[in-house]
């Protein structure tokens, strides 16, 4: 397409991994804050338990953050997490450096003082994430992307669409002009081509007349050669019109011709886009069936009225009996029933309902096409 930017469809190719790395790289470190704070919260669970020796600081921490990991959300979609805890002094608490033992067969108080000692002296936790590739998060985030850079593209091909809409009309309209003026000259050149005709057999009559006049009197020879040369003054100067006039008909015939070369290659770009267009509303609408006729109403409106026009497609796509109908074009005994919806003020939809309980879109047009779309609904 003329109007389609490379550099876009470039961007919109590399950009979503880049924006992919960067943003994993940042929500590894806000899942490292938020963890962090979050074990900060329960790693210690009861603190009474600790203070009275019945558990070691190192077993709770163990139950506590293993428990919370277990549960995360965040690990069970796609986080890799490594906790330690330490002290203030770097005494690494957990992981645990040392088998448990049984409480009950040791010093509880003297588990209670190390236990005392542990949280006097303050505790620290780092957390290091890392977020796996093709797990529920990575790929959400990679799909975001994706869509919006397809989303960009299908922007810019539909701008690209209308300016080459566009350049097709003036292209029309000069077509259009240019053929009005060649029959315009055609028509002029035929009357010259009369007056040529008419300016010859004068000529003739006044050359014969001359030859009786110069016969009969020799004073008159004078004027009647005077008038003879204005005749053959006037008649060259025809020659030379209807020249000029044959050679600008040529010159329009050739960018006539250039213009009929080139209609062929605009008349492919809209059966593409037409196809396109046909293509997409067969995925999107399950429910609703789109005529073609539909579908080339549908390319002609302009950019807002075609967005309100699919609201109402996907409208009786999803929840046919909401949408506001009109009238009812149709509904005599022995003819279809067809129903009109307007949207955007100006725009018209018909579409009347299957017996495997679709709705069939079955024309698109505005007002001013409205007559014309009654007629083909009383041919269904």
């Amino acid at each position: 397409m003329r109007f389609f930017s490379i550099r876009i469809l470039c961007a919109c190719i590399l950009l979503p991994p880049a924006f992919y790395l960067v943003t994993v790289q940042i929500m590894e470190r806000q899942v490292e804050e938020h963890i962090a704070r979050k074990i900060e919260e329960i790693y210690t669970g009861d603190p009474q338990e600790l203070l009275d020796g019945s558990a070691r600081l190192e077993d709770v921490l163990e139950t506590n953050i293993n428990r919370y990991l277990a549960e995360s959300i965040l690990v069970q979609n796609g986080f890799a997490l490594q906790v330690s805890v330490a002290t203030r002094s770097g005494k690494v608490v957990f992981p645990a450096q040392s088998e448990g033992y049984n409480t009950a067969e040791s010093d509880v108080r003297r588990v209670a003082v190390e236990n005392f000692a542990l949280l006097s002296e303050g505790l620290t936790v780092r957390v290091e994430a890392q977020l796996a590739h093709n797990r529920l998060i990575s790929n959400l985030l990679l799909c975001g992307y994706v869509l919006a850079a397809l989303a960009t593209l299908l922007f810019h091909y539909r701008s690209a669409s209308r300016k080459t809409f566009r350049e097709e009309e003036e292209r029309r309209r000069e077509m259009s002009r240019l053929v009005a003026l060649e029959q315009s000259n055609t028509t002029h050149l035929s009357e010259l081509q009369q007056q040529r005709e008419r300016l010859l057999g004068e000529f003739g009559n006044l050359k014969s007349a001359l030859q009786n006049e110069r016969e009969r009197a020799e004073r008159n020879e004078g004027d009647l050669i005077e008038e003879i040369e204005f005749l053959e003054k006037k008649l060259a100067e025809n020659l030379t019109l209807q020249e000029a006039q044959q050679t600008e008909i040529q010159a329009l015939r050739e960018k006539f011709s250039l213009l009929e070369k080139e209609q062929p290659r605009e008349t492919k770009s809209r059966q593409k886009a037409f196809a396109a267009c046909q293509k997409r509303f067969a995925t999107l609408y399950k429910n609703t069936l789109v005529s073609e006729r539909a579908v080339d109403g549908f390319m002609d409106l302009n950019e807002e009225m075609r967005l309100k026009a699919e609201e109402v497609i996907h409208q009786l796509d999803v929840t046919p009996d909401l949408v506001t109908i009109k009238r009812k074009v149709f509904g005599k005994k022995n003819r279809e029933t067809v129903f009109e919806v307007v949207f955007a003020y100006r725009g018209r939809l018909y579409f009347r309902r299957c017996p495997d309980r679709r709705v069939e879109v079955v024309a698109i047009g505005t007002k001013n096409t409205q007559e014309r779309e009654l007629e083909f609904l009383a041919g269904l």
